[in-house]
């Protein structure tokens, strides 16, 4: 039986879901517009501020017949074609609101892919900062929109090597991606001069100084990690071979 019906802010039906999961013991954390809105707070002030389409989570594999029995209950429908197609994807349907609530399971799977699985108890109730960053800087097509979102994180949240505060982005976990993901790299390294690009041609009320330091430190992580062998053999072939991949989102 439906425990209520969906409710009609994105944001407090993210916190919805995340509140009726922790009752039931499942791990389960925020992922997308939502938890970039709940992480930084510059993301809730214009220019930054904007609307969120759908709500969208992390899971683990061995909670998956949970976490649907969780969706059906707060008054969602499965979408089971596609449930049963996609390896790291659930969809639900709020026919309330007419929007969707897609769940990433154990691995983030868009233009890029690295696993998330180990990361999702290590911070509450969205999944870490970086991987957050991270799922706007794979982006290859990334739009004004997904830069606002970066530059709003990169506001509020400092830049440290090697820190394990959930407030603080560290940068070595990307750049450990990064250095073993040729495709990875070539994207996240446009991205972040895309976003260093728009910081610095447009008037907007931060410290423009601090952000460009921020991504200059993600960067120089980035560029001073050690490559692998896989790494170095791809990038040979660079641009010539397409490097990443175009999601399919519904």
């Amino acid at each position: 039986m439906s425990q209520t019906e969906p409710l009609s802010d994105p944001i407090e039906e993210a916190e919805r879901v995340i509140e009726h999961a922790d009752r039931r013991d499942l791990t389960v954390r925020l992922i997308g517009g939502t938890a970039i809105n709940r992480h930084a707070e510059t993301a809730r002030e214009e220019p930054f501020k904007r609307g969120y389409r759908d709500v969208d989570f992390v899971g683990r594999r061995e909670e998956e017949q949970e976490m649907t029995d969780l969706m059906l209950d707060l008054g969602y429908e499965a979408n089971e074609r596609f449930n049963t197609m996609r390896r790291f994807r659930l969809e639900f349907f709020d026919p309330v609101n007419e929007r969707k609530a897609d769940y990433v399971i154990d691995r983030f799977d868009f233009c890029h892919s690295w696993g998330l699985r180990d990361r999702i108890d290590l911070d509450h109730p969205t999944v870490p900062i970086e991987d957050l960053l991270l799922s706007k800087l794979q982006i290859v097509e990334v739009s004004d929109r997904d830069v606002r979102d970066i530059v709003a994180m990169l506001v509020d949240h400092p830049v440290e090597a090697g820190s394990d505060d959930t407030e603080v982005i560290d940068p070595t976990y990307i750049a450990e991606l990064c250095s073993s993901d040729w495709g990875l790299w070539r994207t996240v390294t446009y991205s972040l001069d895309r976003v260093r690009e728009y910081v610095e041609s447009n008037e907007l009320p931060i410290d423009e100084e601090s952000v460009v330091d921020r991504l200059d430190g993600i960067r120089s992580e980035i560029d001073d990690a050690p490559k692998s062998l896989r790494w170095k053999l791809r990038s040979i072939v660079g641009e010539h071979k397409q490097w990443y991949k175009r999601p399919e989102l519904g």
